[in-house]
This record gives C-alpha cells, sequence and structure tokens, in this order.
C-alpha cells in the first residue's frame, strides 16, 4: 500500500467505522425485507377472483398458481425481489472493502507503542490541534513534548506503518 493510501485510511478510519456498523445493520434490515418478500411471493403474485356460477367463464383452464410455481423453479424472481438483492450485494461489497480497511488500521496501531499510537489517533485518526495533542499528552503521559518533539514520534509511527503497509 502507498503512503498516501495509508495516510487516507488513518484519516477516514473513523468514518469507516462508522460506516461498516452501519452497513451491518442495514444489511440485516435488507434481508429481512428480502424474506418477508420471498414468503409472500405467491399472494403477491397471483391474483385469483372466483365467480361461483353455474356457467364456464373463458375457454381455457387456468392454474395460476401452478404457473408461477413452474416460473419460480425456473429461477424467475421478481423484480422487487432482483433490486432488493441488487441493494443487499451493493452494500455488502462496501462493507467488505471498509471492513478490510478498519481491520488494516487496528492492525497498524497493534504495532505501535503507547505513545506511537497516542499521537496518531489525536492527529490522523482524531483530527486533533497540535497543541491539544501536546497538553492531552503530558496530561496521560506525564511528560512534556514539544509539538517538534510529537511531529518526530508521528514521523516515526507512520515509517513503522508504512513498512507494516508494503
Amino acid at each position: 500500500m502507498q503512503p498516501e493510501e495509508v495516510r487516507k485510511c488513518l484519516l477516514n478510519y473513523r468514518d469507516y467505522s462508522a460506516r461498516v456498523a452501519y452497513l451491518e445493520a442495514e444489511i440485516g434490515r435488507l434481508r429481512m425485507i428480502k424474506e418477508s418478500y420471498e414468503r409472500t411471493i405467491v399472494e403477491d403474485n397471483v391474483s385469483v377472483t372466483q365467480k361461483l356460477s353455474a356457467s364456464p367463464h373463458g375457454s381455457s383452464v387456468g392454474d395460476p398458481v401452478g404457473i408461477l410455481a413452474q416460473r419460480l423453479a425456473d429461477g424467475f424472481k421478481p423484480e422487487y425481489i432482483a433490486e432488493i438483492q441488487q441493494e443487499i450485494a451493493d452494500k455488502e461489497n462496501e462493507h467488505m472493502v471498509k471492513k478490510m480497511l478498519v481491520s488494516y488500521v487496528d492492525s497498524w496501531l497493534i504495532a505501535l507503542n503507547p505513545r506511537e499510537r497516542f499521537v496518531i489517533e489525536k492527529q490522523y485518526i482524531g483530527g486533533m490541534f497540535w497543541r491539544e495533542t501536546v497538553y492531552e499528552f503530558k496530561e496521560r503521559f506525564g511528560e512534556f513534548y514539544t509539538k517538534q518533539g510529537l511531529q518526530k514520534l508521528r514521523a516515526r509511527a507512520l515509517n513503522k506503518i508504512y513498512e507494516i503497509a508494503e
């Protein structure tokens, strides 16, 4: 993975993580809708109205349920089910890609020591200003680093990430 791609993954990590969680819920909802549609496919596609009288109506014997059953056995899917299947497939593809990118960032963060991880999480992932990062670093680790010191720490962390991402 190129350094630009690594930076993009780090910058979008929070958005991707949220999108992965949303897609998981949305895919589950769409699957439930699809299953509901499939359970009622016969009722939705066949309207049988019958007049009870002594005289025959029409010149042929019809079996709309049987005809639909044959079409379904041959692989027929109503358009509304095909559309929801396509929507599910699109969301599953997006989910797979975003989840993979989130997994990459998670694995990169594991390789960093706590100080490096802190700077990457606050600067790249969180988008925090350097002034705030310096203050929070001192609060968390009890050591004072200047902006330049934290920038060197960030550069070292990014080099580790680039090596992992090769």
